[in-house]
């Protein structure tokens, strides 16, 4: 390759690698280590680490995968680190909900459901996955992860991407101290040191916290298409720019289009927001899993009629107050003071009306001036009051072998 196609390919690379990242640090190594790759025929080892703290990978998660298959089509290297072993440190000082204290087969039956979901985003043909037990595990580390400081687990990160022999890692903007602290420890070890791409960390479904499993504010990519289409739906009018920009497949033409279409008077955003949710379903369920989420969703709340697959319960015959209706309707799901609230923020539906009283009675049954079925909804408010509410939907059968009444 001459000295001018071989300059023409870094600045291709680097324009891929560079677009939606917060820091590239430092870019002069980086551009050291595409001379020597391109030169050498030898792809750049570049790592990401992923800690099993919860069985699923959300959306925010697929902002460090598709930069990770970026660097794939780009014919490098890339390597997956599964945290076995750093998940096992939670939060030392007590104060992070979104790093909870597991134990070793929790880690590992929420390690093996990683493997599926890694490979909808990367190429698992060019794919290396490696668990970071396989090395702390020799070293007898266990013991140590339960009486050390916060700053184990950086050390661990770093000590992976010695292992490893790193050339990039990738991580959010809050990881920028551990992917740092590789750096030294690399450097440490007679390891080149690796350069650090940080990118923007996603919030989550209520608009304001990062996206977290263990916050409960986050869209799975293995959930089923309805679910994440209704939960793009619910997000604040304030994402949907920045949903497209990190977690989709647009162009940054497509971008910039829904960025100008955002800003112009009479726009409505409930349009892009749509093309959001099914722009998302598709890349992980297929374009026929997508139209079918929005057939649904439109179904349910612009057309105000009944989803397809309405789930049910059967009740034995009876008298119920509404409140009590609704928790067995919902088994598992709400208090009966969380339920009462409910009641009175007008968010209870019992066959279209709308119900303000917990002790209206309810009679199923299958005798004079009963009710056989019953459709109850639940709707929960979203921060951003203009997004549609989103509903719990669930259609209460009489049991099927209640007796009618003597005489």
């Amino acid at each position: 390759m001459s000295p001018k196609s071989k300059n023409a390919e870094i600045e291709r690379q680097l324009e891929v690698i560079r677009s939606g990242v917060e820091e590239l640090i430092p870019e002069d190594e980086l551009i050291r280590k595409l001379e020597r790759s391109i030169a050498s025929r030898k792809p750049l080892r570049i790592k990401q680490g992923f800690d099993p703290t919860a069985p699923d990978i959300h959306l925010g998660h697929t902002i460090g995968l598709r930069k990770l298959r970026q660097f794939q089509e780009l014919g490098h290297q890339v390597v997956l680190i599964v945290g076995s072993y750093t998940a096992l440190v939670g939060d030392p000082s007590g104060r992070s909900e979104t790093r909870p204290n597991l134990t070793e087969d929790a880690v590992l039956q929420n390690a093996q459901t990683y493997m599926d979901q890694f490979f909808k985003v990367v190429d698992k043909d060019r794919t290396e996955v490696r668990w970071n037990g396989e090395w702390f595990k020799t070293m007898s580390f266990v013991d140590v992860l339960r009486l050390t400081s916060r700053f184990t687990v950086a050390l661990m990160q770093a000590y992976d991407s010695v292992v490893i022999r790193a050339d990039v890692e990738i991580g959010a903007t809050e990881q920028k101290f551990n992917l740092l602290t590789g750096r030294d420890i690399q450097a440490a070890y007679d390891v080149e040191p690796q350069v650090i791409l940080t990118l923007p960390v996603l919030e989550g479904t209520d608009g304001v916290r990062r996206m977290s499993k263990s916050l409960g504010n986050y869209i799975g990519i293995a959930e089923p298409p309805k679910e994440i289409y209704g939960k793009v739906m619910s997000l604040p009018d304030k994402l949907i720019e920045r949903y497209f920009r990190l977690v989709t497949d647009a162009t940054s033409a497509e971008c910039d289009e829904v960025a100008r279409s955002l800003r112009q008077a009479g726009t409505n955003p409930m349009t892009w927001k749509k093309a959001l949710a099914h722009r998302i379903v598709r890349m992980y369920h297929e374009q026929a899993a997508a139209d079918f989420a929005q057939s649904e969703f439109e179904k349910q709340f612009s057309r105000r009629e009944l989803p397809s697959d309405l789930p049910t319960v059967e009740v034995d015959a009876g008298a119920f107050r509404a409140r009590d209706l609704m928790m067995r309707a919902f088994p598992n799901t709400y208090t009966g003071s969380s339920a009462g609230n409910l009641f009175k923020q007008g968010a209870v539906y019992v066959n279209g009306e709308r119900l303000t009283d917990v002790a209206r009675e309810i009679r199923v049954g299958r005798g004079s001036g009963d009710q056989v079925e019953v459709i109850i909804k639940v709707g929960r408010k979203m921060l951003d009051r203009s997004a549609p509410l989103i509903y719990r939907i669930m259609l209460v059968l009489v049991g099927k072998n209640t007796a009618l009444p003597a005489g």
